[in-house]
């Protein structure tokens, strides 16, 4: 774009004043020249601004280099590839540092010339990928010494980081390139081959230390980055939120355009009733566009529609007595033009039974239908309103969450800069550009980094920690709607079936609140489910080498809702199911599958295998040793006072859920029958009682005293196998941690490793070694195991082909995973622990696979086979 400089903002010297910023080549091309030496970088950021940010950048660009960024390792990503230089080819590795957090997806638009991806981790990381902070050191600038042919006074040199928004159609193709940063290194040449602190067979893309964005109204279309604003009441908020929802309806096949009429919910608010008021009106078969409220009541005094406030309402209310989250939601609909607003606690008679119960069997038609709905993310009650207070333009932006930092974001601040340009053909037309100090990952210009949240590093909810989001009752508010506005505490958020945005420029890749995405994922074939079947090795004995994202319904389908679910809290324990009730039915009438408490029947054995997680679980493995570490403490377990589903379920407990892939390709159980009893009318809603027929493997668990350090997450636990196979040892983690364990247990298995921890339903006194009952002590009776039934079928072998049947009913207390029996000589004292003998074959290249301990794809460490005789069991 032709442009040429005018008054700039802020006073910057004749280098930068000279330099196109917005024009910036990528960081494997030529670097643009800076400052000619660090010296005279350092001596004009005395009186230039935009030079203190660059000598800043250029230095972190070395610093981070050395394995370490913002006090904690991060991951790196290697690619070989055939470099051509001029008339010669070579190979060389391109060497990419993302962040601390592990990529969801892969990062880069391949061209097809780009090597397979190897990630490697320079710190210690937690179980999902993340590093966590270390103590080690890496030296600055001043203390770094050089050689004579390399002096300090290193020429500084530009480039741009250019992401892509779509895979390029054609070579050369640069219509997808967005600029979304600037970066600065040290080095002899413009060659990214000569950067500081880099190998002449690498090429180290590392990234951008300086954000950049601009105007909504700007001509630099290239530039995807946004200022937020502190008042989400402006008019250019507005603004963004109506272009938001035009580019909607035009452009997103997958949301499809909103009707211009549709059913109207059994009352809405007429927002246009008066000037100044509102008023409640019966719809009896009416129908329009109406927009919903998401909100949090609050435990303050509310406005709610009763059996003796529902007249009052019909006749009319003035908006000044309403709530301000209320008064709020009104402005906004009057805004888009809409004339009806549904608010549940005005729509709903409270404390009409009948009339409660029938319009929340309605909601997910409610929410479904609905134009727009406005989240009030940020308000904790009625009263707090939809608009956010900002004070300071200092926020933790959405791409460096997703990296795993807590550095804000100050677009505004000390260490910001401000530039405006006139384009030749319009002037008069200012075009701001503003600069800060954010760090992003590198891109190349031939295979570029993706834009989405995720592709870049961990996929997380921008919406998490608001207020709204620990209420049960508002995650399917949010699932059910089109198109919602999250007013959130950094920033607005603009989320529909095929995008999640935020107002300064991200976007999310993947949508985990779609009704799109949940239903596409309750369709996947069977051979889609648990550990993918395709997937990498993993070395590490217990480890699973399906990664961190095993399948398709832990991103954005059930099982990642239910994870989601656990974490919120409910005023009423009961309403555990109820508040989940409108997805279930929606997904059913889609799907056509039997629901169970919130189990799906087509996908029963994936939905069972659940485990409470509190605290997030890190495992250090420094020195080739695992040592499992407790980190952030998630939510507390707790069992409700009634009733509220059977112990097969995750909705018979409170607190946070994970569930664990099976490999589903060697599954050793399989389901008999489930029914559940539902408490009322609604199918989707509470439940009296349920029972679980499953037939599998069963073993006795008894505790296990390790020879070694333990070094996995769990109580030690073992079963014996009565065979060669030996004595396997597991990891027990139960349901309730703060409930103590008594033995016996029984584990029924569900694949090779992964097992549900069992006892009887019915409890009896332990008996002492004499043999005398201890009233005070109860524990499980006993549950026909796999061993009973191989001892039966050996002394009569006509029962091979009977079915087996425990006799007492059981109740599920945990999981287990366990693996096969280590081959050691049992006449052979325990040695301390050393270096495997294998290490110093790969030392000297002699290493091969089939030495190594390792499982592939959706390969199991466990020492179960279907092989093993069955045993019926109930589970209660």
């Amino acid at each position: 774009m032709a442009t040429k400089p005018s008054t700039l903002a802020q006073k910057v010297c004749s280098v930068c004043d000279k330099i196109l910023w917005f024009e910036l080549q990528p960081e494997d091309v030529l670097g643009t020249p800076h400052h000619a030496s660090r010296r005279a970088l350092e001596a004009s950021a005395k009186s230039c601004r935009l030079c203190g940010m660059v000598l800043r950048a250029a230095i972190a660009n070395y610093q981070d280099s050395r394995g370490r960024r913002h006090g904690k390792g991060y991951w790196r990503q290697f690619n070989s590839i055939k470099y051509h230089d001029g008339a010669s080819v070579r190979n060389i590795t391109y060497v990419k540092e993302l962040g601390s957090c592990l990529p969801a997806t892969s990062t880069d638009y391949n061209d097809g010339t780009l090597g397979r991806a190897v990630l490697g981790a320079t710190g210690n990381i937690t179980a999902d990928g993340a590093h966590v902070d270390d103590d080690r050191e890496v030296p600055n600038m001043e203390a770094l010494t050089v050689g004579e042919d390399e002096a300090a006074d290193l020429p500084v040199w530009l480039y741009g980081n250019w992401w892509s928004e779509n895979k390029p159609s054609s070579p050369g193709d640069t219509s997808h390139l967005r600029l979304v940063g600037i970066g600065a290194r040290f080095g002899k040449t413009q060659s990214h081959f000569d950067a500081f602190n880099n190998r002449p067979d690498q090429i180290q893309l590392r990234g951008s230390y300086l954000g950049i964005c601009t105007d909504d109204n700007s001509l630099f279309k290239q530039i995807p980055g946004r200022l937020r604003e502190l008042n989400s009441d402006s008019d250019i908020a507005a603004k963004r939120l109506e272009g938001w929802l035009k580019d909607c309806e035009l452009n997103h096949p997958f949301c499809g355009r909103p009707q211009l009429e549709t059913d109207l919910p059994t009352r809405v608010i007429d927002v246009f009733a008066s000037n100044r008021g509102v008023s409640l009106i019966e719809t009896r078969g009416q129908r329009g566009r109406y927009v919903t409220l998401s909100h949090c009541w609050g435990t303050s005094s509310r406005l709610m529609a009763t059996k003796e406030s529902i007249e009052d309402l019909k006749q009319g209310i003035a908006v000044s007595f309403l709530p301000k989250t209320f008064q709020d939601a009104i402005k906004i609909t009057r805004r888009l033009g809409i004339k009806y607003l549904w608010i549940d606690c005005l729509c709903i008679i409270q404390d009409d039974a009948d009339d409660w119960e029938r319009e929340a069997a309605a909601m997910s038609q409610v929410y479904r239908n609905s134009y727009l709905t406005i989240s009030a993310a940020a308000s904790k009650d009625s009263y707090t309103g939809c608009f956010p207070k900002r004070d300071k333009d200092l926020y933790i932006s959405p791409a460096t969450q997703s990296l795993g930092y807590t550095t804000p974001r100050d677009a505004t601040g000390p260490r910001s800069h401000s530039l405006v340009y006139e384009h030749t053909s319009q002037l008069g037309r200012k075009n701001s550009v503003y600069l800060f100090e954010e760090w992003l990952p590198g891109s190349s210009f031939h295979f570029p980094q993706r834009t989405g949240i995720g592709s870049f590093g961990k996929r997380f909810d921008p919406i998490a920690d608001e207020p709204l989001s620990t209420r049960a009752w508002t995650l399917q508010e949010r699932l059910l709607s089109p198109r919602i506005i999250h007013y959130a505490r950094d920033q607005m958020y603009f989320e529909c079936e095929s995008c999640l945005k935020s107002e300064d420029g991200a976007t999310f890749g993947d949508i985990y609140f779609g009704m799109k995405r949940l239903l596409d994922t309750q369709c996947i074939p069977y051979n889609q489910h648990g550990l993918s079947q395709s997937a990498g090795i993993s070395f590490i004995v217990g480890q699973d080498a399906g990664g961190q994202y095993p399948g398709a319904r832990w991103q954005g389908g059930w099982l990642s809702l239910i994870e989601n679910y656990s974490m919120r809290n409910l005023t009423v324990s009961r309403d555990k199911l109820t508040a989940l009730a409108g997805v279930a039915r929606a997904a059913a009438e889609e799907t056509r599958d039997r629901y169970y408490a919130g189990l799906w029947g087509k996908h029963f054995m994936e939905d069972l295998f659940w485990r409470m997680y509190p605290q997030e679980e890190i495992e250090d493995r420094r020195d080739a040793k695992n040592t499992p570490i407790k980190g952030k403490v998630l939510g507390t377990v707790r069992r409700p006072a009634e009733y509220r589903a059977p112990s097969w379920s995750w909705a018979s407990l409170d607190g946070p859920v994970k569930h664990i892939p099976l490999s589903y390709s060697k599954l050793v159980s399989s389901i008999i029958r489930c029914t559940t009893i539902p408490a009322g009318k609604d199918p989707y809603g509470r439940v009296s009682g349920g029972k679980l027929d499953i037939e599998g493997p069963i073993y006795q668990v008894k505790p296990h005293t390790p020879k070694k350090r333990w070094d996995r997450h769990g109580i030690p636990v073992e079963i014996d196998l009565e065979d060669d196979r030996g004595i396997s040892i597991g990891a027990l983690h139960l349901d309730v941690p703060d409930e103590p364990i008594s033995y016996p247990c029984y584990a029924l298995f569900l694949d090779p490793s992964k097992a549900l921890i069992l006892r009887t339903k019915e409890l009896e006194p332990k008996l002492d070694e004499r043999g005398v009952e201890d009233p005070n002590t109860l524990v499980s009776k006993e549950v026909l195991t796999t061993i009973d039934v191989n001892r039966n079928v050996a002394e009569n072998p006509d029962m091979k082909a009977f079915a087996f049947q425990a006799i007492f009913e059981v109740v599920r207390i945990g999981v287990g995973i366990f693996v096969k029996a280590a081959k050691e000589n049992k006449d052979k004292p325990a040695e301390e622990e050393k270096e495997p003998e294998v290490w110093d074959e790969a030392k000297h290249g002699k290493l091969t696979l089939d030495k190594i301990l390792h499982v592939s794809g959706d390969g199991s460490w466990g020492p179960i086979t279907k092989d093993d005789r069955r045993v019926w069991v109930t589970i209660v």
